[in-house]
């Protein structure tokens, strides 16, 4: 940064505080005059209407457990997902683009599957979707400002108006990055419908999500550790990143997405109101249009190996899949938890799935039978199980079973012990299996893949420790020449893991720790992986302003990291490069005043003092020393 755009910066920081405390003065001297507003309810809002959202799952639903909207400070300055304490990812160095957890899961739906794109943080699916449940509105709209160039952007709102419940939520940014071809532009939107008529016969959840994406892809570094091997004095003669030589010039990846469902329920009750289940019937549809264009081929990355042209790339995946299934169950789907001390669900049904995919070529059919039960017994024990059975087309005798137990110690202090064991045999992602591209081509007979999850976890006023074991057969894989395989030995991976959510009076504190082993190279991860995140809050001006200063930490040892092709949007296998061992100090400052919260964040803080091997995904360098500013509006109607 130039010595004009710090002063600058240091000017605005400088003025958003001046404008801040007058904010917080103007409150503190006509607060006691004030009278509290009349919502669309007749009733009196106070500052803070609670408001809580649950997950609807679209086809195997569940009873829905609404969690409330945390609208504390602590959480503010985590802007960006990749930031937030839960998430231990890797990525390709700035917020919005490519990322993979560093904590292995195996988990997918069940049904055919064409690729997995690696945006899980930022690009949702309708098993994503969530109701609201609140009293009449509620809307919430943040912006964030990154130093060079990032602009970023979440707004939410929500409505009940009668019988009806919906909500929008829309985010995304810009980003131009650090290196040459690095940009991010990126848009996100969901939105869930909800009406059940007032006897609570019939009703329907509709909801819809789009995704797009347009990434600058360079590639990575072409040496990258002309990067990180150099001295701090280096560093100062040269500090423009921009002239470090990257991969691709001209490489960009166009990615859209759309996701429909709408699910029709009907509770089937006789003249004196005695209940015999639930039939609904779920329609889905989900289309993907990818696309990587680059007019440079004069590379290595491409290794001269051309199927179609020789001057131009233009790699696509698109693919459309349509499913519709009906089943019947003892619960409707937008039943919640149930507070009784004795249960017992049930629900079954059928699924049929449509693919028609143009790149690669696809059209098939398939048809799954599933059911699961659940039922609590003697008030602490809570049994569940789950099956489904895959007939015809690509995914043809797919199968998967879970069982599960809970033991409920306090109910009240949210105290559990939880175990759960489950069996997956899918069918590959179909791009493994069949690619045509202008620079990789493939076709191949690959075996299904066999996943066995153990897990256990205790839990307790949000503190959580766990154990998981995974034994993986047939893994399927890109390797480092970017073509699939599949593991010929088992693998098994161990993790033990843990979180903690600390709140001592003023002092907040969040921790996330992974300590993982896996018997091969095919799947690689740090044996640690944490993330700690502490604040100490205070309140000034009789209590009207808030203040909150915190610290992140995030650390993982060395290992393996998968790398990233850009033209097949997925991470591979990779024995190279080993990244981490790099200590991540960020920073920030937050105020909040009734409704409205500000942020300072200053990341990666010792950047260039520890070392510069800030990199999560081999030649992908992280951002180096950055800040951003905030400012989160949260309206109660």
């Amino acid at each position: 940064m130039s010595i004009t755009g710090t002063r600058d910066f240091l000017l605005g920081i400088i003025m958003a505080a001046v404008f801040m405390l007058t904010v917080a003065k103007a409150h503190c001297q006509s607060a006691e005059d004030q009278q509290a507003a009349i919502d669309s309810s007749m009733a009196y809002s106070p500052d803070y209407l609670p408001t809580s959202t649950g997950r609807f799952p679209t086809i195997k639903f569940n009873p829905i457990t609404y969690t409330p909207i945390d609208t504390s400070l602590f959480h503010t300055a985590d802007y960006d997902p990749l930031l937030h304490t839960g998430n231990l990812y890797q990525s390709l160095g700035i917020n919005g683009q490519a990322h993979k957890s560093m904590v292995f899961n195996t988990h997918r739906p069940d049904g055919f599957s064409m690729t997995h794109l690696p945006y899980p943080l930022y690009f949702k699916t309708l098993d994503d979707l969530k109701l609201y449940n609140l009293k009449t509105s509620f809307s919430d709209i943040c912006i964030y400002y990154g130093i060079v160039d990032e602009i970023a952007f979440k707004a939410t709102h929500a409505q009940r108006v009668r019988q009806v419940d919906f909500s929008v939520n829309m985010d995304g940014g810009r980003n131009s990055g650090y290196f040459l071809n690095q940009s991010v532009n990126r848009f996100n939107m969901d939105a869930i419908l909800r009406y059940e008529t007032p006897g609570k016969i019939y009703g329907f959840v509709g909801g819809y999500i789009f995704n797009h994406g347009k990434f600058g892809e360079n590639g990575g570094l072409k040496n990258s550790s002309e990067f990180t091997n150099r001295s701090p004095k280096e560093r100062k003669e040269n500090n423009i990143l921009t002239s470090f030589p990257i991969m691709f010039t001209n490489g960009m990846s166009n990615i859209n997405q759309h996701s429909g469902m709408l699910t029709n329920y009907v509770n089937l009750k006789s003249g004196s109101g005695r209940y015999f289940g639930t039939v609904s019937h779920t329609f889905r549809a989900d289309h993907l249009n990818s696309k990587f264009f680059d007019h440079d081929l004069n590379n290595i990355y491409y290794k001269d190996i051309y199927y179609m042209n020789t001057d131009t790339t233009n790699d696509s995946i698109k693919f459309t899949k349509i499913s519709n299934a009906i089943q019947w169950s003892n619960y409707s789907p937008v039943d919640t938890v149930s507070g009784q001390n004795y249960y017992l669900r049930f629900a079954g049904g059928v699924r049929h799935e449509y693919i028609n995919a143009v790149a690669p070529r696809h059209i098939g059919n398939n048809l799954t039978v599933f059911g699961r039960v659940s039922t609590r017994l003697f008030k602490v024990w809570e049994l569940y199980g789950d099956m489904a059975y895959t007939f015809f087309g690509y995914n043809n005798n797919d199968a998967s079973a879970t069982a599960g137990a809970r033991f409920i110690i306090n109910k009240r202090h949210r105290h559990y012990v939880d175990v759960e064991f489950a069996f997956d045999r899918r069918s590959p992602d179909y791009i493994l299996t069949s690619y045509y591209g202008n620079n990789n081509m493939w076709e191949n007979s690959l075996k299904k893949e066999n996943i066995f999850h153990a897990s256990a976890n205790w839990t307790i006023f949000g503190y959580k420790a766990g154990f998981s074991f995974y034994n993986l057969g047939n893994y399927a894989y890109l390797n480092d020449g970017l073509m699939p395989t599949q593991s010929e030995k088992q693998i098994q991976v161990i993790q033990i893991t843990a979180f903690a959510p600390l709140r001592i009076k003023n002092f907040s504190l969040d921790a996330n720790l992974a300590l993982q082993h896996s018997t091969n190279q095919a799947v690689t991860v740090p044996l640690f992986a944490g993330k700690l995140s502490a604040a100490y809050h205070t309140k000034v001006f009789r209590r009207k302003l808030n203040i909150q200063i915190g610290l992140d930490l995030m650390y993982n040892t060395l290992y393996m990291a998968d790398g990233y092709s850009p033209i097949l949007h997925r991470f591979y296998s990779q024995q190279r490069i080993a990244t981490g061992n790099y200590l991540y100090i960020n920073a920030h400052i937050a105020l909040k005043v009734k409704r409205l919260s500000f942020f300072i964040r200053g990341g990666n803080l010792m950047a260039g003092l520890i070392s510069f091997k800030y990199i999560t995904t081999p030649d992908y360098p992280m951002q180096g020393l950055n800040m951003e500013l905030g400012l989160n509006w949260k309206f109660y109607d």
